[in-house]
């Protein structure tokens, strides 16, 4: 795992590069942009430290138990229950972001519904035929995550 110096920026510096790095992921807009910056800025083991932190917080809104979770993702008890201690106290940023998730999959969710009662009230024909095989080949593969 990582390791910070022990030697300590002044504040100054220190306000100024956290400022730096968070305005550098605001004008990130493209996930692909992101995906390289973090793919660039962070080893393996700490890119799925982060994923799996976030997932867990997903899981935890989502209503999942703990030993889910634990069997799903393979972390321990404990790091689900500092995920839910930050969550429950502190967790505005995971909050804002798993709002977001939510609001997309229930979007999804919706177009699915939509697309489901269109082909419904389709005649028995060949087009309601075709579109019915079409969606089930590109159908994906849920997981537990979506």
């Amino acid at each position: 795992m990582s390791q910070v110096s022990r030697r300590t920026l002044s504040k100054n510096v220190e306000k100024k590069m956290y400022s730096i790095f968070f305005n550098t992921l605001a004008r990130l807009s493209k996930p692909s942009d992101i995906q390289d910056f973090i793919l660039d800025l962070l080893g393996p083991a700490e890119q799925t430290m982060l994923a799996k932190r976030f997932a867990i917080a997903v899981l935890l809104v989502k209503g999942y138990q703990y030993g889910t979770i634990k069997d799903i993702l393979k972390v321990s008890q404990e790091t689900i229950a500092r995920v839910n201690m930050m969550l429950n106290f502190r967790g505005q940023g995971y909050n804002t972001a798993i709002k977001r998730v939510l609001k997309d999959e229930n979007l999804e969710n919706l177009s699915q519904a939509i697309e489901d009662g269109t082909i419904s009230i389709l005649p028995n024909s060949s087009l309601r035929k075709a579109l019915k095989r079409n969606k089930q080949k590109t159908r994906k593969t849920k997981t537990a995550l979506g």
